[in-house]
C-alpha cells in the first residue's frame, strides 16, 4: 500500500498539535505549577484546535484515497465523503463513524468544530464594566452570536481533542489496512 499525501498531512497536523501541548506543559512545569498566563493557554489551545480541525479534514481525504475515490480533494466533509462513497456502492464504517460524530451535537468532534469556528469569530460585547483598578473592561457573553456555547480554552480540553482524534485515526487506519 502506497503512502498517501493525506496520511502524511494527518500525521504532520497531529504532531504539531502534540508539540504545542508539550510546549505548554513544559512552560507550566518550569514555573513549578504556578502557571497563570491564561492568554498563553488560550493561544495554544486555539492553535491546537486549528491543527486538529485540519487533521480531521485530511483524514477524510485519506479515507477517500484509500477507498480509491477519483477526487479525494473534493471531500470537504464527512457527509460528502459518505455521499461520494455511496455513489460507488461503498459504505465503509470509517466514513459513517465520522459522519455520526459530526451529527452528534454532544460529541468531542462537535465541540472541536465549535471551538475551531470560534477562533475566527469576534466576541459578542455585552457592556463595559470597571475592573478593580477602575479601568473599563469589555465583558463578553458566554455564547457567540449564533448562540453556541463559548469554549473554555484549557490544556486539558486540547489534550482530550488530540487524544480522541489520534485514537480515531489509528483505529480507522487499522480497519483500512484490513480492507
Amino acid at each position: 500500500m502506497a503512502l498517501s499525501v493525506y496520511l502524511s498531512a494527518v500525521n504532520q497536523k497531529l504532531l504539531f498539535a502534540k508539540q504545542l501541548i508539550a510546549l505548554l506543559d513544559s512552560a507550566k512545569s518550569s514555573r513549578q505549577g504556578a502557571f497563570k498566563d491564561s492568554h498563553q493557554v488560550e493561544a495554544i489551545a486555539q492553535s491546537v484546535a486549528v491543527q486538529l480541525y485540519q487533521a480531521w479534514h485530511f483524514h477524510l481525504r485519506d479515507i477517500a484515497s484509500n477507498y480509491k475515490l477519483a477526487s479525494p480533494d473534493d471531500v470537504t466533509s464527512a457527509e460528502i465523503l459518505v455521499e461520494m462513497l455511496a455513489a460507488e456502492d461503498k459504505c465503509p464504517a470509517e466514513a459513517t463513524e465520522m459522519q455520526a460524530l459530526v451529527a452528534d451535537s454532544e460529541s468531542w468532534v462537535a465541540e472541536l468544530f465549535n471551538a475551531q469556528a470560534q477562533v475566527y469569530e469576534l466576541p459578542v460585547i455585552r457592556k463595559a464594566e470597571m475592573d478593580v483598578d477602575r479601568l473599563p473592561m469589555i465583558a463578553v457573553d458566554a455564547t457567540n452570536a449564533e448562540g453556541a456555547k463559548l469554549v473554555e480554552w484549557t490544556l486539558e480540553r486540547a489534550q482530550l481533542w488530540l487524544t480522541q482524534l489520534q485514537e480515531l485515526v489509528e483505529r480507522q487506519r487499522d480497519m483500512m489496512v484490513e480492507f
